[in-house]
């Protein structure tokens, strides 16, 4: 079956813009809102394509945002969670025209999504109410930086701002790839960076500004009391050998529809080295009846 192709879809914040793209049906009877990591250039939603496939078949239009296209220089975690929030926060009076903070749909997200950074901002916004009958999705979003993770996203911040983009993107390929196939095999060569980590010369200086700013946004975060509070079926859903965001980095509620999973043979973005078993978990998770 052939899936209708991102669509530019018209937004309505003032500056700065919350860029998106638009996956499925405009008239799909569910909404998924995703939120996306942190790219040197906004890739148009292509990190998600290839696990959207339960969202599409379970009837729900996917809207995938680029999460720093919100952001704003002096921002910390903190101001871009409140923004996104603001942005997607339901209408309260579907007669009004959209506010300049929010989208044209009026209705909360049946799902709510994010992977790396714009799972952390997902996990921030988990004390709004409207928020509370969307299913969560976490795609390696951690919940809590410590020391070993601030020194890695700095690390690699840093080598953007004092070595350029190419030397960034590498090092942070370093640490997302997936791991090397099993004994006897030939070892796994490194990922091509993204279409998003190579701009053109004349756009690599706000690129490096912008994958710089975006890793530091993570410093010391810490969504555990939402994450805790949130009422509704949560799903984490990690590499089992990331070299990044490991289980220690991610916490969930006392309830039980409160999970993590844990992919095998798949490093920071489980859902580009196990896009099958990704598949097959989200699935499961649209489909889970609560007890």
């Amino acid at each position: 079956m052939t899936r209708p192709g991102p669509r530019p879809e018209p937004t309505h914040d003032a500056a700065p813009m919350a860029a998106r793209a638009v996956l499925g049906r405009a008239d799909a009877p569910r909404h998924a809102v995703v939120l996306a990591p942190v790219l040197a250039r906004w890739d148009h939603g292509a990190f998600f394509r290839r696990i959207a496939d339960p969202l599409l078949d379970s009837g729900h239009r996917v809207t995938v945002y680029d999460t720093l296209s919100l952001l704003r220089e002096g921002d910390d975690l903190g101001s871009l969670v409140h923004r996104w929030a603001r942005y997607l926060a339901p209408e309260e009076n579907p007669g009004t025209a959209p506010g300049a903070h929010r989208p044209s749909r009026h209705a909360p997200p049946d799902v709510l999504a994010g992977n790396a950074l714009g799972g952390a901002v997902v996990q921030g916004m988990l004390t709004e109410e409207w928020t509370h009958r969307a299913k969560v999705l976490l795609l390696s979003g951690p919940t809590v930086a410590d020391h070993r993770l601030n020194t890695a996203l700095e690390r690699i911040a840093a080598t953007a701002d004092a070595e350029g983009l190419p030397a960034a993107t590498r090092l942070l390929e370093e640490v997302v790839r997936g791991p090397d196939g099993p004994a006897g095999t030939a070892p796994r060569r490194p990922a091509a960076p993204e279409a998003s980590a190579r701009p053109d010369a004349a756009d690599e200086p706000a690129a490096v500004r912008r994958l710089a700013a975006g890793l530091r946004l993570l410093h010391d975060a810490d969504a555990r009391n939402p994450v805790r509070g949130f009422p509704g079926p949560l799903l984490h859903v990690y590499g089992e050998q990331s070299r990044l965001v490991r289980r220690d980095h991610l916490a969930t509620g006392p309830l039980p529809h409160h999970r993590l999973v844990a992919v095998p043979r798949a490093g920071m973005r489980p859902h580009a080295d196990r896009p099958a078993l990704v598949r097959h978990t989200l699935t499961r998770f649209l489909g889970a009846e609560l007890t």
